[in-house]
Parts: C-alpha cells; sequence; structure tokens
C-alpha cells in the first residue's frame, strides 16, 4: 500500500514526474519522465499516478478483493477478475480523483488527446505487456478523457491482461497501473524504432519501420510501411520500399477517433522518409538506447520536420542472430561416446573434463613441452570435453591445436580422424599460421617433442610392464569392503589420493594412443599404395586373432557356461528362474559355482555398459546382467572356446597371404623394402592395439574404484540429510564435492539443487543430438546442435528412405553376409535376448563385449575400424559394420536387413515370414509366460526340497 503522502499526488504534470518514483508512474510514464527529463521532444503530457488507481479501488470497495487473488485457483482468480473489470467499468471516477483530473487536463494544450496504460511492470526490462492493456486515442472533452481513464483502469484486471500475468507467474493482487493522459500531435509521418534488429538479431543494426499519417498504422498493422535497416556505426542505411496505399489519420468528419484514407498517388512507391531524417531518428533512438544501457523499442513521428518521441520501452524479446559473432567450435562424439554413452551426469563429467586436462598435461611434459607452449595450451587442455545437453563431446578445435605440438600436422590430423571414426573431418582449423618462417618458429620444438614421442614408442613394453605394475600396487591398497568405516573426510581424501596416484601416472597409455593412430594410419597408407582393393576391410583382418584383454570377459563367461552345461540341475535352475532370482538361489544351491561368480565379478565386475560413468551399476551392484547373459550362452550350445578362434585365425592367414600376393607383383628390390616395412609395422599396430586394450581394462578398474568411493559418499550424505538419496551425488560436480570439504561452497542447500538438475537431465533424455555439429559464440546460447546439410537431410527423409528399402552403409569390420532381423539395444534394462537377431545400437564400450557372441551380426552407428565394437567383433569372428549414419533412426526391432561385413553395406529385406508369425516369434506369448511360471515353480520346489 501506499503511504498517506503519496494520495496527494494522484495527478502529475511532466515536469513533477520527472522526479516521482516509478512505483508511482508505472513503466510506460516512467519512461516519459526519463525522456522528457533529457531534454527529447515529446508531446505534452499528464500521469494519474499508481495512487490514483488504489483510490479509485478503494472508492469502488473492491480493494479486499483484489488482495485475496493469490488466495484462489487460476480458474476462480479469472473469475474473480472479470467481477473486478465488470464493477471498475461502470463507476465513475472518484470525486477527488475527477477534480485533479479536470485541473491537469486545463494546463495542457487544446486538442485531441490519447489515453494509454502505465502499469507497474509494463515496458519493463522483461515484460513489454505490449496489447494486453487498453489504450484510447483522438479524445477530446472531460467526459470522454475520464470515461478512457475508467477503462484503462478496468483493463488492468481484463481477461488479455490476466491471462499475461498468469502467464508469467506474476501475483495478480499485485496488479496496480497508472494512466497517461497525452497530447496527440497530427504526425505526417510517423513509425517505431528497433535499435537492435527484431529481425535477424543483430544489436549493431536496428530497423525503422515507417508510414504516412500517425504511428498506430505501424503499431496495429493497419498501414502499408517502408522498412529501413540502419547500421549504428555507419550511415549504411538498407532500405525497403513498398506500395503505401493507406494512411492511419485523425477523422477530421466526426471529430473522434481515426480513419483510414489512401495515400496519394504520387506519394505511394516514394520513401516516406528523407536520408537527413532516417538518420536523425537513428542517432537520436541509437542515443537513448546507449543512455538506457539497452536496445530500445522506440515510437516517434515527424510534424512540420520536427522529431517527436511518443514512448520508449526496452526490448524485451530478439531471435538469434542471422550472423552470430564468436569462435566457431566443432563438436563430435563418434569416437567419445564409446566411453560416455547416452547422457552423462555431472559428477560423471566434471571427473573426466579434469583427467583429461591432467592427462594430456602431463603426457606434453613428457614429450618436453616448453613451459611457454604449455601455459598457451591450457585453454585448450582445460576444454578437451563439452557437454551438450547431457551428452559428452570432444571440442575438436582443442584436439587440433593440441595435435600440432607435433610435426606432420596434416597427417597426424588425418590419422586421428580415423582412429576417432569422424564421420564429419574438419576442414578448417583456427589459427593455423600458413606462413613458413611462422612454421620454421616451431619446428624445433616440434622435431624435440616428436623424438621424445618416439623415444616412447622404442621403450614401449618397458614402460607398459611399469604402468601395469604401478596400477596393481596402488589398487590392492583400497579395501572395497571397508569403505563404509571411513569418514566423509577419509573418503574424499582416498579418492584425491586414487587421483593423484594413477592420473599423474598416465602418459604411457596417452602415448600407446599416439602409436595406435600413427600406426594404424601409416599401416592404412602402405595397403594403399600396394593397390589392394578395400585396404580398410583387409587392415581389420590383420588385426584378427590378437588375444585382447577387452574379450576375456567373454571368454570367462564361457568357461562358467562349460561349468553349467555338466551340471543339469544348475542348468535348470538358471532358466527356469528371473534373472534378480538366481544368484540368491545358487549360492545356496550352487555355492562352488556362486564363488565362480563372485570371482568372475571381481575380476571384471566393473566391466559394464557405460563402464567409464560413475552413475552406471556395476556387476557390483547388481548382477543380473551377469545372469542374463550366462542364459543367452546356454542358448547356444555350439558357443564354447573351442570354436571361438579358428575362425578368425583363418581370417588372419588369408589377409596375410593378400599382402603378400601383391607384395610378388612389386620388383624384387622393392618387395623386400616393402615387406619388411610392411611387417614391422603390422607388428607394431598389434602390439599397440593389443597394449590399448590391456590399458584400458586398467582405467575401468581404476573408475570403478573411483565410483565405489563416491557411492559411498553418497550414501553417507544421504544418511546425514545432505541428499535425497544416495544416488543424487551423481548430480554434483567434483569441485562441489571439494568446496564442500573446504568450505568454499557458494550453495549447500543440495536437495533443491540436485531437483533442479534431475529435472533438467530427465528433459535431456527425450532428445536426440547428431554426433557432429558446429557451434558459434556462446555455445549454450543461439546455438541449435543441428547436424551439417547432408545429417539433416538425413533425418527428414527417414521414413521415405525405409520406405523405398534404399541401403545404408558404414565401415565393414569382420566379414560376413547375414540375413536376419535386428534388435535394437540401448542398455542393460533392454530385452538381452539376441538368438536369430542382429545386434543394433548407437554405441557400444568394451562392457558390451559379453552381449556379442549370441548376436548374428553387429551394426553399430558410431564408431571406427579401431573402435572396441569392432575389435572385439574381429576378436569373436562376428560379421560387423560400425560408422553407419542414421542408422538407429532409420531401422526398427524385427525389420528383416542383409548386412555384409565386407563391403560395409545394409541392405532393407522384406520379411520372409507371415507378420503374425514372426510377432509370434520375437514376443512370448501368455502361454510361453504360463509354462516359465510352472517352470520357475518346479525349479524353487526342488530347492526347497
Amino acid at each position: 500500500m501506499l503511504t498517506d503522502t503519496a494520495y496527494d499526488q494522484l495527478v502529475m504534470d511532466a515536469q513533477t514526474a520527472c522526479s516521482a518514483n516509478k512505483c508511482f508512474l508505472g513503466g510506460k510514464a516512467y519512461n516519459l519522465a526519463w525522456m522528457t527529463r533529457h531534454q527529447y521532444q515529446v508531446p505534452p503530457w499528464i500521469v494519474l499516478t499508481t495512487a490514483s488507481f488504489e483510490q479509485q479501488l478503494a472508492y469502488c470497495q473492491l480493494t479486499d478483493k483484489v488482495r485475496t487473488l493469490d488466495q484462489l485457483s487460476p480458474a476462480e482468480q479469472r473469475k474473480q477478475c472479470a467481477y473486478l473489470c465488470q464493477q471498475l467499468s461502470a463507476s465513475n471516477l472518484a470525486p477527488h480523483l475527477a477534480a485533479k483530473l479536470k485541473h491537469a487536463l486545463a494546463e495542457l494544450p487544446k486538442g485531441r488527446l490519447a489515453v494509454r496504460s502505465s502499469a507497474a511492470d509494463e515496458d519493463s526490462t522483461t515484460l513489454s505487456f505490449a496489447g494486453q492493456l487498453d489504450s484510447y486515442i483522438c479524445l477530446e472533452g472531460y467526459p470522454d478523457i475520464a470515461q478512457a481513464v475508467i477503462k484503462v483502469m478496468a483493463s488492468g484486471f481484463g481477461e488479455r491482461a490476466v491471462r499475461y500475468r498468469q502467464q508469467h507467474q506474476r501475483a495478480l493482487s499485485q496488479t496496480t497501473l497508472a494512466v497517461i493522459v497525452q497530447t496527440m500531435v497530427e504526425g505526417e509521418c510517423s513509425g517505431v524504432f528497433f535499435t537492435a534488429h527484431p529481425i535477424n538479431g543483430s544489436r549493431k543494426h536496428g530497423l525503422i519501420s515507417a508510414c504516412y499519417g500517425l504511428a498506430e498504422g505501424v503499431v496495429a498493422g493497419t498501414a502499408d510501411c517502408d522498412e529501413f535497416t540502419v547500421d549504428l556505426f555507419s550511415e549504411e542505411v538498407k532500405p525497403q520500399i513498398h506500395q503505401k496505399q493507406f494512411q492511419i489519420v485523425y477523422a477530421e468528419n466526426s471529430g473522434q477517433g481515426t480513419e483510414r484514407l489512401p495515400v496519394a498517388e504520387a506519394l505511394q512507391t516514394k520513401p516516406c522518409l528523407s536520408s537527413q531524417q532516417i538518420q536523425r531518428i537513428k542517432q537520436q533512438g541509437f542515443q537513448i538506447a546507449r543512455q538506457l544501457g539497452r536496445p530500445q523499442d522506440l515510437e516517434w513521428t515527424f510534424v512540420n520536420d520536427q522529431l517527436y518521441w511518443l514512448q520508449t520501452r526496452p526490448i524485451t524479446s530478439l531471435p538469434a542472430p542471422e550472423n552470430p559473432i564468436g569462435q566457431r567450435q566443432v563438436w563430435d562424439n563418434s569416437n567419445i561416446q564409446e566411453s560416455y554413452c547416452g547422457i552423462t551426469l555431472p559428477l560423471t563429467f566434471t571427473f573426466a573434463l579434469r583427467a583429461y586436462h591432467t592427462v594430456y598435461q602431463q603426457t606434453f611434459q613428457l614429450l618436453g613441452v616448453s613451459k611457454r607452449k604449455l601455459q598457451a595450451l591450457q585453454p585448450a587442455l582445460s576444454h578437451m570435453l563439452g557437454l551438450i545437453q547431457g551428452r559428452v563431446y570432444y571440442n575438436i578445435n582443442h584436439w587440433y591445436a593440441a595435435l600440432q605440438i607435433l610435426p606432420g600436422f596434416k597427417t597426424n590430423k588425418s590419422d586421428m580422424e580415423r582412429m576417432m571414426g569422424l564421420q564429419d573431418p574438419v576442414d578448417f582449423i583456427e589459427g593455423q599460421p600458413d606462413n613458413w618462417r611462422q612454421r620454421l618458429v616451431r619446428l624445433p620444438d616440434s622435431l624435440h617433442a616428436l623424438s621424445r614421442l618416439c623415444w616412447g614408442f622404442m621403450t614401449m613394453d618397458r614402460r607398459v610392464r611399469s604402468f601395469e605394475s604401478h596400477f596393481e600396487s596402488i589398487y590392492q591398497q583400497v579395501n572395497r569392503a571397508q569403505l563404509h568405516t571411513q569418514s566423509i573426510a577419509e573418503l574424499m581424501a582416498q579418492a584425491e589420493w586414487l587421483q593423484r596416484q594413477l592420473l599423474d601416472n598416465w602418459q604411457t597409455p596417452i602415448i600407446n594412443d599416439f602409436m595406435v593412430m600413427m600406426t594404424n594410419g601409416r599401416l592404412h597408407r602402405q595397403l594403399q599404395a600396394l593397390g589392394i582393393d578395400n585396404a580398410e576391410a583387409l587392415q581389420n583382418n590383420l588385426l584378427a586373432g590378437e588375444t585382447l584383454a577387452s574379450t576375456e570377459p567373454t571368454k570367462h563367461l564361457m568357461k562358467l557356461c562349460d561349468y553349467i552345461r555338466n551340471k543339469p540341475g544348475l542348468a535348470r535352475l538358471l532358466s527356469g528362474l528371473a534373472n534378480d532370482e538366481v544368484m540368491p538361489a545358487i549360492q545356496y544351491r550352487y555355492p562352488e559355482f556362486y564363488q565362480r561368480c563372485q570371482n568372475y565379478i571381481e575380476a571384471f565386475g566393473d566391466r559394464c555398459m557405460g563402464e567409464l560413468k560413475l552413475e552406471s551399476t556395476t556387476l557390483r551392484q547388481d548382477p543380473r546382467f551377469l545372469v542374463a547373459l550366462l542364459k543367452n550362452y546356454i542358448a547356444h550350445p555350439n558357443l564354447s572356446l573351442s570354436t571361438l578362434g579358428k575362425t578368425e585365425r583363418d581370417l588372419r592367414t588369408q589377409a596375410e597371404a593378400t599382402v603378400r600376393q601383391q607384395l610378388m607383383l612389386l620388383p624384387l628390390g622393392k618387395y623386400r623394402c616393402h615387406y619388411h616395412r610392411i611387417w614391422k609395422l603390422l607388428k607394431l599396430w598389434r602390439k599397440a592395439v593389443k597394449n590399448r586394450e590391456s590399458m584400458r581394462l586398467a582405467r575401468t578398474r581404476a573408475i570403478g574404484l573411483i565410483r565405489d568411493i563416491y557411492r559411498e559418499v553418497g550414501q553417507q550424505l544421504a544418511f546425514y540429510g545432505v541428499l535425497a538419496e544416495p544416488e543424487d551425488i551423481f548430480y554434483l560436480t567434483v569441485t562441489e564435492l571439494e568446496q564442500y570439504m573446504q568450505g568454499t561452497a557458494v550453495q549447500t542447500e543440495w536437495q533443491s539443487l540436485v531437483s533442479t538438475r534431475k529435472a533438467e537431465y530427465s528433459q535431456y533424455q527425450q532428445q536426440d543430438l547428431p554426433h557432429h555439429f558446429q557451434t558459434i559464440g556462446p555455445v549454450y546460447l543461439h546455438n541449435a546442435f543441428k547436424p551439417a546439410a547432408t545429417s539433416d537431410c538425413l533425418s527428414t527423409h527417414n521414413n521415405e528412405a525405409t520406405s523405398e528399402a534404399q541401403p545404408l552403409n558404414g565401415i565393414g569390420c569382420y566379414p560376413g553376409e547375414v540375413t536376419a532381423p535386428i534388435k535394437k539395444i540401448f542398455s542393460p534394462d533392454d530385452d538381452l535376448d539376441l538368438q536369430g537377431h542382429i545386434l543394433c545400437t548407437v554405441r557400444t564400450d568394451p562392457g558390451w563385449a559379453p552381449l556379442f557372441p549370441t548376436a548374428a551380426g553387429i551394426l553399430v552407428e558410431r564408431g571406427s575400424t579401431l573402435s572396441h565394437s569392432a575389435v572385439v567383433a574381429r576378436e569373436l569372428g562376428i560379421p560387423a559394420i560400425v560408422n553407419i549414419p542414421g542408422l538407429t533412426q532409420q531401422l526398427e526391432t524385427g525389420q528383416w536387413v542383409t548386412m555384409n561385413g565386407t563391403t560395409g553395406s545394409i541392405q532393407l529385406q522384406e520379411n520372409p515370414q507371415a507378420t503374425k508369425q514372426t510377432d509370434a516369434e520375437l514376443s512370448p506369448t501368455s502361454q510361453d509366460t504360463k509354462q516359465r511360471d510352472s517352470k520357475a515353480k518346479d525349479v524353487l520346489e526342488e530347492m526347497s526340497a
């Protein structure tokens, strides 16, 4: 409520209003007062303040009904506001208010007047209220003015204004407004000026819309307009001149209101503003915007070449700029999605971001990069990754910046893109110098780094042994079973110690990754130089037969299956119970096998889908995935260790024979040179890939330890009421946890913070982002995260492509042609029974490997020839294709395809069986369910006996 003193200021003239508070004037009148105070030409005006509005409510005995509005439901609010509007509209001005208005009107020049609203939050920086409140123009005489004032006040509770307030969550009980009465000037040309462009979003350009007659023609859209795009920092003007057939002018015959009249024919196609008038509008309008410190929406008119400003208000909305300003960034997750699939929560991302920075900084120090260059690289090393709508992406710009440390950038760039599986290689490199002198200056440092890298390659065997020995010594010092006995301080200290001991000694895996990248690219170029057809497929086959750490879980599972096949009772128990019932049952009936399962979990329990994500549920927390895999394996009697490697060994032998045959076509001298070069390179490549898989298993185990530590921290924070649930810790960042320990946190009420983040990340689950896109300027502002034009086209025409059975294409990783229905699997919660089906998914990581042996074939939307899915498929001898754009959008579970693991093509096929029959085979019937339930009952009865 306003003070008693306020009631003495019911009506103010322009001079008095210049020193009044905004709460008395409302938004529009306050802006008029500002322009008047700064000596811009404004037509004379007065204002009935918000105190007048409250006086009128009190006079009509409506004050209490306004105060109780916020206590009502939205429907009840609208009903009560309709009543308030009706009562106000039917009232007369309070006598003392009417007297003050008459006195003030006498001070205005004779002529037509306009009556406009000025709500307290109207024309603000966030709300414009444009068109929500009533206004009246071309009025003369006190009776018409008084009636218009009442109607404007009543419109504060009108249907449009009420819905606008509800939509923007503004309290209806706080509704208050002032009313402006202003002298109308009969402009020959009028319009609006946006000091930021409302069409293209540019803040360096403005838009002047102008018409003949009154500004109402522009505002209401009832008159034809010219438009002038003006450069705010030069005199450049881009006009759009239209034929202006009509204009809005005062109604001379009736003496009230306006009328629409034709424009003189000679003027219709001419600009309604001269060049000088355009510049005056721009200069004064831009000056107003500069003084107010934000873009403005101004209304103006010319009378006898005198420029008048009728109103100004902040622009509350602008589109995304057509030509954004800022650095162009390229984002790609073709490779990183293997490690951080799908939605990744804040704790994981911030942990990974810090790990990448630490590891690559340590590696470049090892390569002898100077402190000066390393300091210059910090912006890139600190932001190797990005998080876009919950998905992890590589910042390709920063990877290229780091790669420039080494000589031969173009070759290394190509090799890196091949290893990462970039479906859209980047053709630009920001800041890459072309001057040969600059390259010459960098050459000594680049050669020094290259020599250190080559030394790392030469000593790789010793480095790997040292790395593995150090890792095991650190790993064994953490006792998982006793984590619950430690305090939060001890747990956080242990997590920090682990990161320091492991991440600060992670140079060997990174140098080995460089070795994989370079040997892979060099071998590919050597095979191409020999003229071998489909060199990429042949290179894949040359890697077959290697014993890799990523396939060890699969081989151990097969040993468990061999044990089950020799125990008929165990096999019946496994097939007869639900997945979550199996482990308790075998612990009681088959303790020896239960212990074997526990040994498997201890060795490979952290190897799961999404194994590098701290929030992932592993076999240590939920062994149901292990049970599902065992059931799948048992259903394939021919799946055993004895048959696993034969096919791949044969394939490797054939590939090596092909290379020899191609070498035989060379002259003797070249044959010897190329033979030794290729076989030496092949040996290095195979060893590097094998080391990579081994050290990545170590990485998985390390993440498993840190995951368990953070899980225990979450358990304790939930126990003490800091978090609602233990898993909520994954919605916090590493820095937030550290600040909580150090006393530097800016927010310690975490439950509301976590709730907000959960809601945000839940929305991300419903969205689908491309694997590759570009952003300009602030990443999260005005960037749509859309793919390149080719991907747009592919996405737009998914249905058309499917209906016409057009083939999909990718990179063949293991030969073989398979015709079968596909099954899309994205998480451990999906149906994992792949009998007779081709596995179809977006991405995989090593945790998927145990699922592969039961698949007829493997199709993966992302990845490269060196991705885990490709490497494991070769080891297991399963036809596979990776890097298939649009795969999971075009195909659905149950569709039949023919996949060719050599050429990388996928062709849609007609279902060879009747639809009903196929549905019956792919979906269990109620009879199947009854049989399964009966079987489970028999097993349970056998156990109880």
